[in-house]
């Protein structure tokens, strides 16, 4: 692999972002980089960190294009912090200094059993943890691995976790460390041992749980540990082993992560594992499934947000679990029971009981309300989704429940309805946007300009005169939007910046002393600030206001008053710097 066919600068930049590749070219030019090789097409190294840290790190190296990379620092996942960076210019730099070596597996089949020893001895001495490798049974080997205790690759997790639960990233290099065991799982797959397989999995899955809460996990280290192993002993299950008592083990460690995945909140550990259960478990095994189900809901017997979150949770993979092994009361009391109401008023609705779907739906909370409403409209009885909406407007704020009636309103051709309810979304939430929405649902018909008027009647009692102004400026009202800019009670900090100055820059061409007023005003503010970080927008502001001296013809007067702003501002460095930049 020569450099004219690999990567340039600009890949690399690409790759980490400009901010990592300056701190990699950093790291690169003081000669961080160092035990640099090459394999084939795969390019590893150390490097030195801050402080006493050193990092491991490669990346994969095809036609010009960084195809892998991986880097042991807190934030390497997929090689695109600086050390990969400093790497990969170090190659591109001095291609020289990568000693070539052998494929790992090729390097260690040339080899001896006398000299494996040796070198196993070795990187004993340099890693005293990895004696612990020893106990373990592993694939491939030429011996029968007869059956794992599980506690031994529990072990091996949980040394992984030891002395690591505070600091910060250490998830990171956790994650490696058990990485290496998940894949010894998947060797055992290949080789259709099942049983450590399973053994492994379990053990991983078990012991990654135990220590979970105690990581903030920013990265999803962990998640992907559990991840892998769920993906593990979903392979096992989907391979069909026949034995009861191995399905069992099998299935109970993929619901244990599905029941702490839910118990924690739902976080997505166990995505796949109600449909690997629902897909590859038999009719005996999906019902003492649902018993685990029941087991895990009696925990939340409360009446709380979450107990309820809980239960519905629960409940929807219950009903799945015995789909087609309810009878329509069974089914429907096991809704009650778990507050599914969707599930609930769409079987009610199956069931032509319609009056009973509306009573449950009635008890919905607004959220909840809207799905049902577009169920009884998909159901064709749209009538009665309008009329629970109605009811409950009253007794909400939730302006979505406004909305799905002006929704409503237009797809049945009601443009009066429809219009109504936006005036009420208006009243309740006014902004300039529902405003334009009003505007073009009333302007077909002849009673805009009374409507408009009515809106602004009703802005000007609450005395909402930001909104009034950017409703004057979106119309070209520039003489009202003067008047209400104002009646704004401006920040004694901050101002209202944006909107003065969207309003002076509308009224240059017709209210030019306005407009100058208006900039002069923000630039004035910004220097008794004294914020050192906008002295080169005030002075923009300035140079606005003596274009339009100039072309009122006033150029005395941007005189007199630019030699005011210097004389104020003689102790203020920095914006003088500014005004000699703008050459004001």
């Amino acid at each position: 692999m020569s450099r004219s066919q690999s990567l340039t600068r600009a890949r690399i930049r690409q790759r980490v972002g400009a901010q990592s590749f300056e701190r990699g070219e950093a790291y690169a030019d003081a000669g961080n980089i160092f035990n640099a090789r090459q394999t084939g097409t795969v390019l590893k190294s150390d490097c030195y960190g801050s402080g006493a840290n050193v990092y491991r790190l490669w990346a994969k190296v095809e036609k010009g294009k960084i195809v892998q990379a991986d880097c042991s620092c807190p934030i390497g996942d997929g090689g695109y912090c600086k050390h990969t960076a400093a790497l990969l210019l170090t190659w591109l730099a001095q291609p020289k200094t990568f000693r070539h070596v052998e494929e790992t597996n090729t390097a260690l089949e040339r080899r001896s059993k006398e000299e494996l020893i040796v070198l196993v001895k070795q990187m004993l001495k340099r890693d005293p943890d990895l004696e612990s490798l020893l106990e373990l049974p592993l694939p491939g080997g030429t011996r029968p691995v007869g059956k794992i205790d599980s506690k031994l690759y529990r072990g091996q997790v949980a040394a992984a976790f030891r002395g690591d639960e505070y600091e910060w990233g250490s998830e990171h290099e956790i994650a490696r460390e058990v990485d290496a065991t998940l894949d010894l799982g998947f060797e055992f797959l290949e080789q259709d041992d099942r049983e450590n397989a399973l053994a492994l999995f379990e053990a991983v899955a078990k012991e990654v749980l135990k220590h979970y809460e105690e990581f903030s996990d920013e990265t999803g280290a962990l998640d992907e540990l559990v991840g892998r192993a769920v993906e593990g002993l979903g392979a096992i299950l989907q391979a069909s082993p026949t034995e009861p008592a191995f399905r069992q083990r099998l299935l109970r460690a993929l619901f244990d992560v599905y029941n702490f995945d839910i118990d924690y909140g739902g976080v997505g550990l166990s995505d796949a594992v109600p449909a690997l259960i629902l897909k590859y478990g038999n009719d005996a095994e999906k019902q003492e499934v649902a018993e685990w189900v029941r087991g895990a809901m009696k925990k939340r017997a409360g009446d709380t947000w979450s107990d309820n979150w809980h239960r519905q949770v629960y409940g929807g993979f219950l009903l799945k679990l015995q789909k087609g092994k309810l009878d329509d009361e069974a089914y429907l009391r096991l809704c009650r029971d778990t507050r599914r109401l969707d599930d609930l008023v769409e079987r009610l609705l199956k069931l032509g009981r319609v009056d009973e779907a509306q009573k449950e739906a009635a008890r919905a909370d607004d959220y909840e309300l809207l799905e049902l409403a577009n169920l009884f409209v998909r159901r064709q009885h749209p009538e009665i989704a309008q009329a629970l909406i109605i009811e409950r407007v009253p007794k909400s704020k939730d302006p979505r429940l406004l909305e799905w009636l002006m929704r409503r309103g237009r797809a049945k051709g009601d443009s009066a309805d429809a219009l109504e309810w936006a005036q009420k979304i208006f009243d309740l939430e006014p902004s300039r946007e529902q405003y334009k929405k009003i505007r073009q649902m009333a302007m077909p018909g002849d009673n805009w300009d009374k409507l408009r008027v009515e809106l602004l009647d009703k802005l000007s009692a609450k005395k909402d005169y930001d909104l009034l102004t950017e409703i004057y400026l979106d119309e070209h009202d520039i003489p009202h939007a003067l008047e209400t800019l104002a009646k704004i009670k401006p920040d004694p900090l901050f101002g209202h910046y944006d909107l003065q100055l969207d309003v002076a820059k509308a009224a240059e061409a017709t209210h030019p002393r306005d407009a100058a007023r208006l900039y002069r005003k923000a630039a004035d503010q910004i220097i008794r600030q004294r914020s050192r970080a906008e002295y080169r927008d005030a002075c923009q502001y300035l140079v606005r206001v003596r274009k339009i001296y100039q072309q009122l013809g006033e150029s005395d007067a941007w005189t007199k008053y630019i030699e005011q702003v210097r004389a104020e501002t003689k102790s203020l460095r920095a914006f003088r710097d500014e005004i000699k930049r703008a050459r004001l």
